[in-house]
């Protein structure tokens, strides 16, 4: 988990400070690491919080593996995870929506954040 968070600071993304540890809490099984040669490559999460949800987070491949079919790896094996059968939701990058859709997701909200206002 350590490595998907400091991943995710690379990419300018803000998780929640305890966000990791509760989705870790919630399902252990539920995050995944690419590996090329024994190197991580890249990451995602598919909390399964019961039958009916699941939640995918920390989608990332690093830079340099991009575009060579290790994301849809790791992307399938999150999504066979979770199963058919399960509502699952994403915060999605808006560069990777349309890639989101064909999935099957569809937006349901959109977030704007404001950078000048402390939590």
């Amino acid at each position: 988990m350590d490595l998907a968070i400091s991943w995710a600071a690379i990419e300018g993304w803000n998780p929640g400070k305890y966000d990791a540890q509760s989705f870790y809490q919630t399902d252990e099984s539920g995050f995944f690491l690419g590996e090329l040669n024994g190197e991580p490559v890249g990451c995602i999460s598919a909390v399964a919080y019961d039958p009916h949800f699941g939640f995918l987070g920390f989608y990332i491949v690093k830079p340099q593996f991009r575009g060579q079919g290790l994301g849809m790896k790791i992307w399938k094996t999150a999504m066979d995870y979770l199963g058919a059968d399960r509502n699952i939701g994403l915060d999605g990058v808006v560069a990777q929506q349309d890639n989101y859709k064909k999935s099957g997701f569809q937006i349901a909200y959109n977030h704007i954040y404001n950078p000048t206002v402390s939590a």
